[in-house]
């Protein structure tokens, strides 16, 4: 985890349960670790030491943890449910693992339990990506499986806003269906994950996409001259109206979220230093 402050002075149980977090991972890379950056999990390593993290960043984190201890206890009372089960395939070479939260054999049905926002109550393409891959790793192991959902509990849920918008999560906790590809295509896309992770290790330049680093997007907003306000926002240009006389288009660039607020080795970086970063 490489050095932990604690700016904001959070209580010393918290601290200590933070540090005794039992995560190891297992394998050469972990399913969690395939689908993100192979040049983010490169730099950790090498940096591992030289790495800061605040508690603070972690808390969520922590959370989430106590939702598999919940699970745990539940997999005591439940009849034919295996419950945090790591498992392992070799693909060129390498030791893929991944740990599964809840999983039903006899129902088919593979479930992740995350603490994340309303905003994805919707799901999310990680999501996809990472179940795709533990019930390929199932099937490696002689399991099927082919129902896969992600249990959602909502951080930030507000009753009242559910109370007065149909569209909003009726309740904090929400079970999402989540897209089933087919076998072949989880092999191939893990397969291609495991290269790309490789050549990383061998020192070769891996980039970090748009998508790794949570891009914004650009966006044009057409503006009256001496206003504040956008009198309407797009992302295509071509679909604002061509402006009038007092009218102007502001291009707004838009950020790499993740390069400016949320990667541990942001400061290691040379991607993050170019001209095009933030």
């Amino acid at each position: 985890m490489g050095k932990l402050t604690n700016v904001h002075n959070l209580p010393a149980a918290i601290i200590a349960a933070i540090q005794a977090d039992p995560y190891t991972g297992g394998g050469d890379v972990s399913c969690t670790r395939l689908i993100d950056a192979p040049q983010i999990r490169v730099l950790g390593g090498k940096h591992k030491d030289e790495i800061t993290v605040d508690a603070s960043e972690l808390v969520f984190a922590l959370m989430g943890q106590a939702i598999h201890a919940v699970l745990e206890r539940a997999g005591l009372k439940e009849g034919g449910v295996t419950v945090e089960q790591r498992l392992f395939a070799e693909v060129n070479g390498w030791a893929v693992s991944g740990q599964v939260d809840r999983m039903h054999v006899a129902d088919g049905t593979l479930s992740d339990f995350k603490m994340t926002t309303v905003y994805k109550q919707h799901g999310s393409d990680s999501w996809t990506r990472q179940l795709n891959v533990l019930r390929w790793l199932a099937h490696k192991n002689g399991i099927r499986l082919d129902t896969l959902s992600v249990v959602a509990i909502f951080r930030d849920w507000r009753k009242t806003e559910a109370q007065r918008n149909p569209d909003y999560p009726q309740a904090a906790i929400q079970e999402i269906t989540v897209p089933v590809w087919s076998l072949e295509d989880a092999e191939e896309y893990i397969t291609e994950r495991v290269y790309l992770h490789q050549a990383a290790s061998r020192g070769e330049e891996v980039l970090c996409t748009d998508e790794e680093r949570w891009f914004s997007g650009n966006t044009y907003a057409l503006m009256n001259t001496g206003g504040k306000r956008a009198l309407k926002v797009s992302t295509d240009r071509s679909s604002l109206p061509e402006p009038t006389e007092g009218q102007y288009v502001e291009e707004r660039p838009g950020v790499w979220k993740r390069c400016e607020h949320y990667c541990d080795v942001r400061a290691f970086c040379q991607q993050r230093g170019g001209t095009n970063a933030p």
